[in-house]
């Protein structure tokens, strides 16, 4: 199967979104980078609804997932416009959501998996064995996205086997494959 496609992804640990004063600057950040799809760690939200979603994020951006923080640390966001793409939501863990994505263009699809690497046991442990509990097809395509976590970056290429990104600072990154 050839693929010949190219889409932006924003990636960004936005160290909460509960400050009014930083929403400006998030939704800024995405108007900037053009993307099609957003991904958030650290939101250190316990709750998201659409409503809150369009305080920090345009209104095309109509449809996303969540996985909140446990107190003041931690949560995941994922957002993206229905007019683009269907997402079918697979997997929700404390440090993951894996996703399903399926272009509304031309129905091609991919899985997304988000991360924010838990660096502490049982943690850590947890999020090692629940990746390599995924089963991938051959023909699947996956892309991994989050923070630096604590193992052998080359086992989870070896595991993913297709493509691999790690956004380790606090900035916007740009996924395109062709």
């Amino acid at each position: 199967m050839e693929y010949n496609r190219s889409l932006n992804i924003l990636c960004w640990n936005v160290r909460g979104l509960n400050d009014p004063d930083k929403w400006d600057l998030v939704y800024n950040k995405i108007e900037e980078s053009a993307c099609s799809i957003f991904y958030f760690q650290e939101t250190k939200k316990e709750s998201c609804d659409l409503a809150f979603l369009h305080k920090f994020a345009p209104k095309r951006f109509d449809c996303f997932e969540f996985c909140p923080s446990e107190g003041a640390s931690g949560g995941i966001i994922v957002g993206w416009m229905s007019r683009m793409f269907t997402c079918v939501t697979i997997d929700i863990q404390i440090f993951a959501i894996r996703l399903e994505i399926t272009s509304t263009h031309d129905h091609s699809s991919w899985h997304l998996i988000t991360v924010y690497g838990p660096t502490r046991e049982p943690d850590r442990t947890n999020f090692v064995a629940w990746l390599y509990s995924i089963d991938i097809a051959e023909d699947d395509l996956y892309l991994l996205l989050g923070t630096s976590i604590s193992i052998d970056e080359t086992q989870i290429e070896t595991k993913l086997g297709v493509i691999l990104i790690t956004c380790l600072f606090s900035m916007i990154s740009f996924i395109s494959w062709g």
